[in-house]
């Protein structure tokens, strides 16, 4: 015995109600709708954008082929699909080419599978679906739904870049990472170093001024301070060297949080390496003295 499902419930807003409406509610609703219009379709063509950059690198050219449709659903998903008033129904080719099974191209064919990398096949899966849900938004409140499923899709595309970004990384050859301060080294990375290497020295000179008469003891506690000054900044410009490194695919919330973790250990580093206090291209100490007031 079959059961047939019921009937779906509209859920847009009536014409009734929608003719019954105050004229500056009803204009307002067509502004905020036609907001999320275009936003819709702005983060359609951000998400096809990078699916094309995955199909321009397919050795295949029936994987190739079957991203681009898949790029080119998506944008028309997120577009001229979303009609007010409508169904919501996506035609049954748009279903079948944004379906999950894209991520597999034409293996049935080639006996390969597209060449993606690890994070890039949970991505366009993900954002096919976001793109595929769009158009029903016009069955509930367009404008809060229609922005909503939007941002979703912008955060599935930009995890799919940081995969991108650090697959592509991850291939290159390993770069040779230099110390803080390094002489041949970025110009802000000797401006961090000199400002922990004086903080160190301080640290070291005054611990040995106060305990001059302790000889080797004196020298290991004034070793110790002077470990204890650089420490921080050094621990800061090592969180801020992994933040930066593409190979790990990290997410801006993650980045913040590396960035906020080195601030708190040494503020002054991460500003200097930031180009907050200058280029590091002059020297502090050769900077001529502020003429005398008066």
């Amino acid at each position: 015995m079959t059961t047939s499902l019921p009937a779906p419930v509209p859920l847009h807003t009536s014409a009734l109600e929608e003719a019954e409406a105050p004229e500056g509610r009803k204009q307002a609703r067509r502004a905020a709708g036609l907001a999320a219009l275009h936003r819709a379709a702005e983060a359609g063509e951000a998400a096809a954008r990078w699916v094309r950059g995955l199909a321009g690198r397919q050795c295949e050219e029936e994987h190739a082929r079957l991203l681009e449709r898949a790029a080119a659903a998506i944008t028309r998903a997120s577009g001229r699909e979303i009609i007010p008033g409508s169904e919501g129904l996506l035609t049954e080719e748009l279903r079948y080419t944004l379906a999950a099974d894209m991520i597999l191209g034409a293996s049935h064919t080639t006996g390969t599978l597209p060449e993606l990398h690890r994070g890039e096949r949970l991505a366009p899966v993900t954002v096919c679906a976001l793109a595929a849900a769009l158009p029903s938004c016009v069955l509930g409140d367009l404008a809060r739904e229609l922005t909503l499923l939007a941002g979703e899709l912008d955060a599935a595309t930009e995890a799919g870049r940081s995969a991108t970004a650090a697959g592509d990384a991850r291939v290159l050859p390993l770069r040779q990472l230099r110390a803080l301060g390094h002489e041949h080294g970025d110009p802000l990375d000797r401006l961090a170093y000199r400002r922990v290497f004086d903080s160190a020295v301080e640290s070291f000179e005054i611990a040995l001024h106060y305990q001059d008469d302790r000889g080797e003891e004196a020298c290991e506690e004034a070793l110790h301070n002077a470990l204890a000054a650089a420490g921080p900044g050094i621990a800061a410009a090592a969180l801020l060297r992994v933040a930066s490194d593409p190979a790990l695919g990290l997410d801006l919330d993650q980045w913040e949080h590396l960035h906020r973790l080195a601030a708190e250990l040494d503020l002054n580093v991460v500003e200097d390496l930031g180009g907050a206090n200058g280029d590091g291209t002059t020297d502090t100490d050769d900077r001529p003295a502020e003429p005398a007031a008066g």
